[in-house]
This record gives structure tokens, sequence and C-alpha cells, in this order.
């Protein structure tokens, strides 16, 4: 078999276990109580059914065929790819949730994937080559902010729109993708104390994100919550990487043109995938009270 081949292969596995894995995890969070949105119980709820650990292990799955491809295929053919998933998330979100699918979600997505596949194609070329602590604390303490922020409001007892916590969730991603590019610098320069520190600062960040995701797409619809993640998480690091890692933006015309595009394409789809969906989030969910144990309501009948 061709490495052609066996890319398409790939990738086309990659994309269908992710938006699966995105489906099911939003299947078995919708049949938990909304109160456990934005908490670790909710975690450790969903954790004891077999469908949720079965969507676990696919996000795992689609995480490794995805690597698996890279090595395979350069980022130009697997991120255009990986990109168009989008449209299998739509149509599973449409058989399994019900979500109803507008024309404009369905363009959003189209020009959402054109642009998320060109700025990664127009990512700046792999260094190995590490910034000084200042810009570090800066980038971590804005994503780190970004990533727990809605915890907080949330234990102040306040509703958190779903798209807010899919930014949450993009932040997270986007920190933990710094973090594993500087485990992998920390690799191939023997900075073994920077390797433990990132990869402990990535497991809690990772538990927090995978924690928001669950939340959001408990109360979002799987599509639009998906795409907004996948943007920043797309984004971000691209932007960071001169700032952290000393890797250089296109200069020539025609790659800035094609990144400029992107990001355009970027900013045109999210916006339809987000005003497709704003009915949908314009309250927030109604959350019932707990039933009284019938001696209470008894007793207070009786007195």
């Amino acid at each position: 078999m061709s490495n052609a081949s066996l890319a398409i292969i790939l990738i086309a596995a990659a994309a269908t276990t992710a938006s699966l894995a995105v489906v099911l995890t939003a299947m078995e969070a919708r049949r938990v109580p909304v109160a456990a949105n934005l908490r670790i119980s909710m975690l450790a709820s969903l954790v004891r059914r077999p469908m949720w650990r079965l969507a676990a292990t696919l996000d795992l799955g689609g995480w490794i065929l995805k690597t698996l491809a890279l090595l395979v295929a350069p980022l130009t053919v697997v991120a255009p790819g990986m990109a168009l998933g989008l449209f299998l998330l739509v149509g599973f979100s449409y058989v399994v949730l019900h979500e109803r699918v507008r024309a404009s979600a369905l363009i959003g997505v189209g020009m959402l994937a054109g642009g998320v596949a060109l700025v990664a194609i127009r990512a700046p070329a792999r260094t190995v080559s590490v910034a000084g602590p200042a810009p570090w604390a800066v980038v971590v303490s804005v994503l780190l902010a970004g990533t727990v922020a809605v915890f907080v409001v949330r234990m102040r007892g306040r509703w958190v729109d779903p798209r807010v916590i899919a930014v949450s969730v993009g932040c997270a991603w986007a920190l933990n993708g710094v973090l594993s590019k500087l485990m992998a610098d920390s690799i191939d320069t023997g900075r073994w104390l920077m390797l433990a520190v990132a990869f402990a600062s990535a497991a809690a960040v990772g538990t927090l994100g995978y924690t928001a995701k669950t939340s959001a797409l408990q109360l979002g619809h799987a599509t639009t919550v998906e795409s907004i993640v996948a943007v920043i998480n797309t984004l971000v690091p691209v932007a960071l990487a001169p700032v952290l890692f000393g890797e250089s933006w296109p200069t020539e015309l025609v790659p800035a043109a094609q990144l400029a595009a992107g990001l355009v394409l970027v900013g045109v789809g999210v916006w339809l995938l987000t005003r497709s969906s704003a009915d949908a989030y314009a309250r927030p969910p109604v959350v019932s009270a707990p039933a009284r144990p019938r001696a209470d309501a008894a007793q207070e009948s009786g007195g």
C-alpha cells in the first residue's frame, strides 16, 4: 500500500473516530443533571457509564490515528482532511443528537474547515528553541485564566454560555499544545526537569479541559462547540510560535496572502456558526429543584 493510500485511510479513520467521540460524549453528558455542569463531579459520574468510556477511548484513538497520519503524510494533507471532518460531525449530530442543521451552519463549517486548513498549512516551520521565562509566564497566565474563568463563574452560581465554555476548552487545548511543544523541545535538549513540569501541567490542564468540553457539549450544539474549540486550538499555538519558540511567520507574498485568507475564512465561519445557533443559547437552562422526600411532605401537610 502506498503512503498516499495509507494517509487517506488514517485521516478518514481519525476524522470519523473524533466526530463519533464528540457525539457520544454529548449524548452521555446530556443525561447528567445540569447542576453538575462545569464540576469535576460530572466526570466522576460519567466515568461509570460504558458509553462515555467508549467516547473517551475513541477520542484517544482519533488522536493516535491523526499522529500516525502525520508520520506518512505532510501537515498540508492531514490538516485539511481533519478540518473536513466537521462535516461528518454535522451529520452525526443530526442523526444521533437530532440537532437541526441550517444552511448557514453548513456554509460556516465549510469556511471554517478551509480557513483552519490554510492556517495550519502556513504555520511556522518547527524549530528547537525555547523563549525566556517572561514570555512563558505571560502566555501561560493568559491561557490558564481563559481555562479556569468559567469554573470560577460557575462556582458563584452563574450560568455560563456553552460557547464561552467552548472558548475555555480551546484555551485548555491550546495551552496543552504549547506544553506538548515544550515537552518535545525538552526531550531534544535534554531538559528533563522542564519535561516533568510540562507533563504534570499538561495532565492537570487536560482534566480541566475535558471537564469543560463535556460541559459545553451538555448544553450546546456539538458542531458549534467543536468548531470554536478547533479554531482556538489551531490559531493560538500558531500565533504564539514566534513568541515562544522563535518560529517565523511566512514573509513571501503568496504564503502570507493564504494565511490572511485563512484567518478571514475562520472569522466568518465562526460568526455564521454562532449566529445559526444563537436562539438555542438565548436563555439559560432551567434547573429543576430536587423532589422532597415523602416523609417531609407528609410532615408539612400534617403540621
